[in-house]
């Protein structure tokens, strides 16, 4: 769907800023593999930045399971007496929905 008063410019003004982009990102992979301490300590950031997100996650899991403790508690347990729970018992949705049709 165009619309009939609709124009494209072209964008080939932005093509410098591409190649500059690009430049500076080889020059910085240039200058890391040149220097090989601070690769080591950007990668040393990295293993400290990972180990603080599973520490993280770890403690927020461990909250949630407790706090989930009393939840459980308050809530108890439910279940409709004189029915049986028994997988025999189980039919596929199909069949009960063409018993439902076949009575209607």
């Amino acid at each position: 769907m165009n619309a009939s008063n609709m124009k494209r410019r072209s964008v080939a003004k932005g093509i410098p800023f591409l190649l500059l982009g690009i430049a500076a990102i080889a020059a910085v992979a240039v200058y890391i593999i040149l220097s090989p301490e601070i690769l080591k300590d950007i990668v040393w950031l990295l293993i400290l930045a990972i180990v603080a997100i599973a520490a993280v996650v770890l403690v927020i899991f461990a909250a949630m399971f407790i706090l989930a403790i009393p939840f459980y508690i308050f809530k108890g347990e439910q279940y409709q007496d004189g029915v049986s729970y028994d997988l025999k018992d189980v039919k596929p949705v199909r069949e009960t929905q063409d018993i439902k049709d076949r009575k209607e």
